[in-house]
């Protein structure tokens, strides 16, 4: 089977697909990837096919639209946000994507720019599969928010914002589609998927969502969190040899706190507030971040790229974003974290973190000594240690992937 890969976003989104597309690629599939220009390098060390999709996302990053827009206590204003995230690098993503399906029997994508990969595998027959990190789909099972409204708001929610998010981006859906000779599409992409059977892969755990499983039935089977084996990560990683020094830091002593916010834009003060009320309270710090720090023998700060699979289970605690992957890694690590969100799906782990015990969070500009309190407490590094037992083991996640995403075409 020929399968493609059409991965727009950072690392995080595109990391554990990669996963899934190195495991086929082992059983014999014809596998090509795309991905940003500024994840070109990482992707092609995997071996597999690469191309590039789209800009450089790391500039997406640096601009306003993350910055501002997507934080943003307007939901109006996130949701264009969002849409003009997803249509970053359009003609050039709509291109490859073209290009893509034309030499393949099914199209795969995260969350980002996946109803113009849809329109794409139409207009070409194939199959389409989305890979979901985290829930995005109307159900009265989560709560899109940190806090837990009532069944029938948490419904009703979900639904609004998958509605105002299809009215954000049909017109240029419907450019597309009437581009394509297609005719034009009648509401959100998941109730048509719905309608039509196909399948929209979750890949993260269902334990972390108590019901949702049971609610969205096998048409949204879930995986649970994809992570590369071992040596895909360190082809990934490049020279993993810096990640040994670090390793080896974090056992020369007390175990520390992981303070690290990946691609997110976080101002230094931010940052070095966290690392001194950490440092006060006794405990060692790795900080994960290109700011500058003041020296002190407690604080080790990396600025390279890190293994977290390698990292994490050495540390006592992690303070983070919430992006879904730093998430996974922590949970298989069995540490807890204090979650300062910024945007996206970050608030949505961290209540999920919060209802295991596991955790908790708060805006980021509001995360602090209660949160610091909570990571640090004994019963919290209890529930971690609990949350991990309820894991699937990775290598059983990316074979669900497979198998999911093989019986798309069937």
């Amino acid at each position: 089977m020929r399968v493609s890969f059409a991965l727009h976003g950072s690392r995080g989104d595109v990391q554990p697909a990669i996963a899934v597309a190195a495991e086929l690629a082992r059983h014999g599939h014809t596998v090509q990837l795309a991905v940003a220009h500024d994840l070109m390098p990482m992707a092609t060390r995997t071996g597999l096919p690469t191309r590039e999709l789209c800009p450089s996302t790391a500039d997406l990053l640096a601009g306003s639209i993350i910055k501002k827009q997507l934080r943003s206590p307007n939901p109006r204003t996130r949701l264009k946000a969002l849409r003009e995230v997803g249509a970053y690098g359009a003609h050039t993503s709509q291109r490859v994507m073209g290009d893509l399906a034309d030499e393949s029997d099914i199209l795969v994508t995260g969350l980002l720019a996946q109803e113009r990969a849809a329109t794409i595998a139409e207009s070409r027959g194939i199959a389409f599969v989305p890979l979901h990190y985290c829930p995005v789909r109307p159900n009265s099972t989560v709560s899109p928010t940190y806090r837990r409204p009532p069944t029938c708001v948490r419904r009703a929610l979900w639904s609004t914002v998958d509605r105002l998010y299809w009215l954000t981006s049909r017109t240029d859906d419907r450019r597309l589609r009437t581009e394509l000779g297609l005719p034009p599409a009648r509401g959100p992409l998941g109730g048509r998927l719905r309608a039509d059977g196909r399948p929209e892969i979750q890949v993260y755990e269902a334990a972390l969502f108590p019901g949702l499983s049971r609610e969205w039935g096998s048409q949204r089977p879930f995986t649970g969190f994809l992570l590369p084996d071992e040596r895909t990560r360190r082809l990934l990683d490049g020279n993993d040899s810096r990640t040994d020094g670090v390793v080896a830091w974090a056992e020369d002593g007390q175990p520390p706190v992981y303070v690290g916010f990946g691609s997110m834009q976080v101002a230094e003060e931010r940052v070095s507030g966290i690392v001194d009320s950490l440092v006060r309270r006794g405990r060692r710090v790795i900080a994960h971040t290109g700011h500058p720090l003041p020296e002190h023998d407690s604080v080790l700060r990396v600025t390279h790229g890190l293994d977290h699979e390698r990292l994490l289970p050495r540390c006592r605690a992690a303070v983070h974003h919430g992006g879904a992957g730093t998430t996974a890694a922590t949970a298989r690590a069995g540490i807890p974290s204090a979650i300062g969100w910024l945007s996206a799906d970050q608030p949505l782990w961290a209540g999920a973190l919060a209802r295991a015990g596991s955790g908790t969070g708060a805006p980021l500009a509001r995360l602090g000594e209660a949160q610091l309190d909570c990571l640090l407490d004994p019963a919290t590094q209890r529930a971690a240690h609990r949350l991990t037992a309820l894991l699937t083991p990775a290598e059983i996640a990316t074979q669900r992937a497979c198998s999911a995403i093989v019986g798309a075409t069937e």
